[in-house]
């Protein structure tokens, strides 16, 4: 192979690189802004006094919130895998995310639903 040859084909890998769609710095200002809304959301969250599911779940949707935000966007899953024209891998890592709490919330319910009222 050619030196000639070596360098058109760098010089395409390069290119086909640049083609695709990363985030711009405006858009990670953007999104370092609403990480640390939603970071201050939390913490004065977990100071009003609350306890139980109304302590706990609005914590946990904004902490699933800022794993996708940053997962999607800082991972690039949001840019580079687009399949069939849409995002369904970056829906799908979601999807699968979010099934696993759920999965985790039926056991840690059915664990303490059994030893609260079968001791």
């Amino acid at each position: 192979m050619s030196d000639t040859a070596i360098s058109e084909n760098a010089h395409d890998t390069a290119h086909d690189h640049d083609a695709h769609d990363h985030p711009q710095e405006k858009q990670y200002w953007v999104i370092f802004a609403i990480l640390a809304v939603l970071t201050a959301v939390e913490v004065a969250w977990s100071y009003l006094g609350l306890t139980g599911p109304a302590l706990v779940l609005p914590l946990i949707v904004m902490m699933l919130a800022k794993f996708f935000l940053v997962a999607g966007v800082f991972m690039h899953l949001y840019f580079d895998l687009k399949m069939l024209n849409g995002k369904y891998f970056t829906w799908a890592f979601a999807g699968a995310v979010v099934l696993a709490v759920i999965v985790y919330l039926v056991v840690f319910a059915t664990f303490h639903f059994r030893f609260a009222y079968f001791g």
